[in-house]
Parts: C-alpha cells; structure tokens; sequence
C-alpha cells in the first residue's frame, strides 16, 4: 500500500513538473511566426496614442514579430514631420523593427510632398491596397485606434 501511494505522489508531482514546464514554454513567445499589419486612416490623437502603446507592447512581448503599419486617409498627420505629436515613438518603434508606410493616393489627393513625411517611413501606391495584399498573403489585420 505504501508503495502505491509512493508512485502516485511521483505520478502526481511528475503531472504538476510537466504542466509548468509548458505553461512557461507558452510564455516564451517571441512573435516570429507573427505578422501583423496596422491600418490606421483618422487623425485622433487618442486612436494615434492607442497604436502606439499596442505597437510598444507587441515590440516588447514579441519581438521578431513582423509589424507593418499602414497610414493613409486622415491618418497621414501621424507620419507628417511637422504634424506627428509621435515622432521619437515612432522612430524607437522602427529601430525596434516595425514598417510604417505612407500611402501615396492619400499624399497626392492631399498635396502633400513625401519630403513631409518622417524620413523613418516608407511608402506603398495605395494604402487600402497594401493592407488587402499582406491580408492575402496570411497578416493578421488590426484597425488602428478604438
């Protein structure tokens, strides 16, 4: 009897081990099977400051996560040098390995010169366009803002 009860506390400690030991592995992830694009297309700061702190917090919990995040519409004031109230953020966020585009249509439908834009972005011809491409080619979809 006694050495029932002996296996099966070892049984039982040997279940706990090999649960905890998953549960940190699941923990571990550092986002390199992620991909994620953000789209971002209004001019409040409020929306602005939330992308923000989710870009900050995924760059944190995974970082060789895949970010991109596509400005366009009333959304291009985030990526405007003399506009943007998020200019160091943005360019801690790119160090740190996320993609910011401009989208051209929205630079041109609103006279804007691409030297206005923050020299850390990139651009792509149409915002809507990029943002349906990485959906098609597997990117998990974020609307910007609340």
């Amino acid at each position: 009897m006694k050495s029932y009860t002996a296996k099966l506390s070892l049984l039982a400690v040997v279940t706990i081990i090999i649960s905890l030991f998953s549960t940190s592995m699941e923990a571990q992830d550092t986002g390199e099977n992620h991909k994620i694009v953000f789209q971002l297309t209004d001019n409040d700061v409020k929306s602005q400051k939330a992308l923000t702190n989710q870009l900050k917090n995924l760059t944190e919990s995974w970082p060789n996560a895949q970010i991109q995040v596509v400005v366009h519409s009333a959304g291009i004031h985030y990526l405007m040098k003399e506009k943007s109230g998020f200019k160091s953020e943005i360019e801690a966020l790119v160090k740190k390995g996320v993609e910011f585009k401009a989208c051209e249509n929205t630079l041109k439908s609103k006279e804007i010169d691409k030297l206005e834009i923050l020299e850390v972005a990139g651009f792509v011809p149409m915002g809507i366009g990029e943002v349906v491409l990485k959906q098609e080619a597997g990117w998990s979809y974020i609307k910007a803002g609340f």
